[in-house]
């Protein structure tokens, strides 16, 4: 079976690209969405135990919970700020077998930082590489590359990484 490209030759590559790359970039690297404030259905397997913890850090209101099909949002108590949410009788065990429904996130104005690095990634990637050095006589020029060589894009430099270590996720990811 062929799979399909992710890009193709007729994919518009184009400034809005480039902020979906960065803001994917983000994402990926903290393991959940950061904001804004959404509403969002999640399915989680089930480890057994009285505590889950979900991909978030930032949770402003449970609103459903299913567990293997069974409504227990009232018997359910939730962290607002460390993505937990307890279950005294204990969470089932299997695949699939939790749905949470929750509104989670930062409001956009919490997170000016992660909204900056994102310009920022949309501007270096977008561009055709930032120029560190350049030299008229002979034509010379230099690129700003990262640790193995390749020139800057949407990868996260080491700093960039520092910025977001208040909102990475160090549990299941």
């Amino acid at each position: 079976m062929t799979k399909p490209d992710i890009v193709t030759a007729d994919s518009q590559v184009d400034p809005a690209f480039w902020l979906r790359a960065a803001n994917g970039a983000v994402r990926s690297a903290c393991h959940w969405h950061i904001a804004p404030i959404i509403t969002e259905t999640l399915v989680l397997d089930g480890r057994g135990g009285t505590v889950l913890l979900l991909p978030s850090q930032r949770v402003h209101s449970i609103e459903r919970v299913l567990a293997d099909g069974v409504d227990i949002t009232t018997q359910v108590k939730f962290s607002r700020n460390s993505g937990m949410i307890s279950l005294a009788s204990g969470w089932p065990s299997g695949l699939g077998a939790i749905e949470v429904t929750l509104q989670h996130g930062y409001a956009i104005e919490e997170v000016p930082e992660v909204a900056g690095l994102i310009v920022t990634l949309t501007k270096r990637a977008s561009s055709s590489g930032n120029v560190v050095s350049q030299a008229i006589g002979s034509a010379s020029q230099r690129l700003a590359t990262g640790k193995d060589g390749a020139v800057l894009g949407v990868p996260l430099l080491e700093s960039e990484l520092q910025t977001l270590k208040p909102y990475i996720l160090t549990w299941g990811a």
